[in-house]
């Protein structure tokens, strides 16, 4: 509460020049907020893929802000994790937040923040579901549906009591997006189970499934701008164009996301039902992003870079595609790895080819994923231990140097196997760094032997064997 007090009296300095006749509402547009646990100097606002503006956190961990000029939406706020925020002309949102349990603890107040307020509580609600649901893909479709129906009950009582407060009053923008939070999570659900469910006949299992199993198609807006920051929104248009792009090939080949033919098939896919531009250009380059990250195929992803150039019609994706297609090509196998420049726990410079002595392993890691931080160094100590005839580098892709130090000090890993980007975005660049999860497999001159290992993976081990029996 005292936190509240004292942002708001910061937030009336600001306005209290400018307030309009209804008392709760300022005359402009304001976000703020603390950060509990910072994790980074700064916070991002981004609007689709664009950073409206970095604003710096003061020394007691807060922001204030002041939207001009502004587009009303769906914004994405960014402070090593991140989750989204809807502002509308006259708002005056305040956010607190643990980067500890970043999504758990984020909390809206001020002008405005029920909206927010309704999507991170309908977020955390399907993150919920979402725990426990594996299971239920393996049912009937008859009692899948009936699953579905009967969780949609709730999540449409859930909206009627939102829309139903007598004391708000929300645009018919936001109404939509309220609509289509309460529905969109059980449309994905419907798009995936077919290759959830068990059984290797995806094809046929489709065809078994009633008539009117994907009426709700029909409903669903997918060009809708006003959608496309939602989660559940990308996660069902992702789960859609999978399923159209499967029907496309399915009596040929088996499903298989990451092969070649699923992703041609699915630049036609998209070229033909998205028409909003911004949508369609950053779905052809996510697809780009991630097929290369899992081929190892040369041929395959020159061949599928020039397809998705014949249906984008921007200059910058193209120009886009064509980096991460230059870069890939140095990062083939065969190749020896280019020269990053790292910095090591003294703070020296180092280029990484020098580092190489000995058949090596590298992994990548950020403080802000605890999880995979944690899981990828005690995999690598493990391995360190079984193939001592290799070296296990790990490098962090963050920016701040005090705070990779102070992680390394907290959990005592070895200093001399641990290196962070110089420069991190042009590093990530440089080694096609688009998964954390991405290990590169070095031999003893720091030739790439594979670029698009994974140290989590169960075939891994059998992949250094055989570089060993070589």
């Amino acid at each position: 509460m005292k936190y509240h007090i004292a942002l708001l009296s910061l937030l009336v300095v600001f306005t209290s020049s400018c307030i309009s006749e209804d008392k709760d509402k300022a005359d402009g547009t304001y976000i703020g907020g603390e950060i509990i646990n910072p994790v980074q100097s700064y916070v991002l606002l981004r609007k689709g893929e664009k950073v409206t503006d970095s604003i710096p956190l003061d020394r007691r961990n807060r922001f204030l802000y002041k939207l001009e000029n502004f587009e009303s939406g769906l914004y994405r706020f960014e402070h090593g994790e991140h989750q989204i925020v809807h502002i509308e002309e006259g708002d005056s949102i305040l956010l607190r937040v643990n980067t500890k349990e970043f999504d758990e603890s984020l909390s809206f107040s001020g002008y405005g923040s029920e909206k927010s307020s309704f999507l991170i509580d309908m977020y955390l609600h399907w993150e919920s579901e979402n725990k426990n649901f594996k299971r239920k893909y393996q049912k009937n479709p008859e009692n899948f549906q009936k699953t579905l129906d009967s969780m949609s009950i709730v999540h449409q009582e859930e909206l009627n009591t939102f829309l139903n407060n007598p004391e708000a009053t929300y645009s018919e923008d936001f109404i939509d997006i309220a609509k289509a939070v309460s529905k969109m999570d059980n449309f994905q659900r419907k798009e995936l189970y077919p290759f959830a469910h068990y059984g290797k006949d995806k094809l046929n299992f489709i065809e078994t499934l009633p008539g009117d199993f994907y009426r709700f198609r029909e409903s669903v807006d997918i060009n809708n701008p006003n959608l496309d920051e939602l989660y559940g929104f990308r996660r069902y248009l992702g789960s859609y164009i999978n399923h159209l792009s499967f029907l496309r090939y399915g009596d040929s080949s088996n499903y298989d996301r990451m092969s070649y033919v699923h992703n041609h098939h699915q630049i036609a896919v998209i070229d033909s039902i998205v028409s909003n531009e911004p949508l369609k250009e950053r779905l052809l380059y996510q697809m780009a992003r991630i097929f290369i990250a899992n081929s190892n195929n040369s041929q395959e992803v020159a061949t599928l870079f020039d397809e998705i150039k014949t249906v984008s019609s921007s200059q910058e994706t193209i120009a886009d595609i064509d980096a991460l297609y230059v870069n890939n090509k140095s990062m083939e196998a065969g190749n020896v790895i280019p020269d990053v420049l790292i910095v090591d726990t003294n703070l020296a410079m180092n280029t990484l080819s020098s580092r190489i002595t000995k058949p090596t392993v590298l992994y990548f890691w950020s403080y802000l994923r605890k999880s995979h931080m944690n899981n990828s160094h005690i995999k690598a100590q493990d391995l360190q231990k079984k193939y001592p005839e290799f070296n296990f580098i790990a490098i962090n892709v963050n920016k701040e140097q005090d705070k990779w130090l102070r992680h390394l000090d907290n959990k005592n890993y070895n200093s001399l196997m641990e290196y962070q980007l110089a420069k991190p975005v042009l590093g990530r660049k440089q080694l096609v760094l688009n998964d954390i999860n991405k290990t590169i497999v070095l031999d003893r001159k720091g030739v790439i032997l594979n670029s698009h290992a994974n140290i989590h993976s169960p075939k891994f081990e059998n992949e250094l064997l055989a570089y060993l029996n070589q």
